[in-house]
């Protein structure tokens, strides 16, 4: 099974929530983009367009290898000239008197081309296929959320344990194959050097500083506080949202019948679903921080899952020292997919080869806000 083969296989819109008005306070855009980055392409707005960055309000971030349609909001009193160039189009949908932020959506729509599909495969999609809407899927955050760790290595977890030398280490030398060319060589450098940082002379604007700042303080609190805060915040988010990926995985081993249950791999291991609900799950899970109130069930949960991870609730209060902290909120355990239609398959004409049985199949549905169209996909194709 293969996902993102071509731009057009991928498409996603969003779902707005808006009140359009015949005057307001902000205009209302509505962005294409196809193989871009979406904050490239509003810093690229604001600087064409003399326009502060800050003021474009938009409700999530968006995938680039996809195709898709999302919203964004200026002030009135800011005009954009460019509307259409290579990678996007804007069409200007109407005024609103709130600014876009992020999470103001309702949901996303979704139009998948899944390809390289072998003819035995078929039977075992159609088949769960049937149910999904039904019995939906656990809500797991999937691996795009996890672009910002390094080798299953939390920079978050090492501040929960306080190892900030480890946090720092870990953000000046590790990379994903992914990073720009020069940025893994100048951590290859970084590593080579780290038992004496002072022989270094680092191009990089954001390494450069955090040295310079351990050099000077020799306090590795100090430097860590020299991590760019959006960046924290991400660090903070991806350990966050893993944690909830393990208590739902214990959640489904403790209320689902084992025979029911089995494994799919992703970013940081696999993740458990199930073949079909025999008992009843709960509503919604909190994500962990120091302030969370959990129920006894959860309780028990989260003591496991933090025991395996060799860490205690009340490490989670990290916000006097670093300034970063986690957030409880409640997740809804399982999501079902609005809308769900999937089309009969037809020979994948990039795979086939003609050999006439490789196939290719459409999917369409829609999601709530927050969850991930690639679990669904897990689900079905098993990958």
């Amino acid at each position: 099974m293969k996902l993102k083969q071509v731009p057009n296989d991928f498409k996603v819109e969003e779902i707005g929530k808006f009140n359009v008005v015949n005057r307001g306070n902000y205009k209302l855009y509505l962005l294409e983009k196809t193989g871009l980055e979406g904050f490239f392409i509003l810093s690229y707005l604001a600087k064409k367009n003399n326009i502060p960055v800050n003021c474009f309000g938009i409700a999530g971030l968006k995938d680039k290898h996809a195709i898709t349609k999302q919203y964004f909001t200026i002030p009135t009193k800011y005009e954009i000239k460019t509307l259409n160039e290579k990678g996007f189009k804007i069409k200007f949908v109407g005024f609103v008197d709130k600014e876009i932020k992020l999470g103001d959506l309702e949901g996303n729509k979704f139009d998948i081309i899944v390809r390289d599909i072998k003819k035995g495969e078929l039977d075992g999609v159609y088949q769960k296929a049937k149910t999904l809407s039904e019995i939906g899927v656990p809500n797991y955050f999937d691996s795009q959320r996890f672009g910002s760790v390094f080798d299953k290595e939390f920079i978050a977890k090492e501040i929960i344990k306080k190892d900030y030398e480890n946090a720092i280490k870990i953000f000046l030398t590790k990379y994903t194959k992914f990073e720009n060319k020069k940025i893994k060589d100048e951590k290859r450098e970084i590593e080579k050097n780290w038992d004496d940082l002072s022989k270094l002379k680092i191009k990089n604007k954001v390494f450069s500083l955090i040295i310079n700042e351990c050099l000077r303080s020799k306090d590795w609190l100090k430097t860590y506080k020299k991590i760019p805060e959006n960046l924290r915040e991400m660090y903070v988010s991806a350990y966050q949202s893993y944690l909830w990926n393990e208590c739902i995985k214990e959640v489904l081993r403790r209320k689902i019948n084992k025979k029911y249950l089995y494994s799919v791999e992703y970013a940081l291991g696999s993740l458990l679903f199930y073949k079909n609900l025999d008992n009843e799950i709960p509503e919604t899970f909190k994500t962990i921080s120091d302030e969370i109130k959990p129920s006894e069930f959860e309780k028990e949960i989260i003591n496991k899952v933090l025991e395996r991870e060799g860490i205690k609730i009340d490490e989670f209060k990290i916000k006097r020292e670093t300034g970063d902290f986690f957030k409880t909120h409640e997740r809804k355990v399982i999501v079902r997919p609005g809308d769900f239609k999937i089309s009969e398959p037809l020979i994948d004409e990039l795979n086939d080869k003609g050999k006439q049985n490789i196939f290719e199949i459409r999917i369409e549905f829609d999601l709530t806000k927050g969850s991930y169209a690639t679990i669904i996909t897990k689900r079905l194709f098993n990958k």
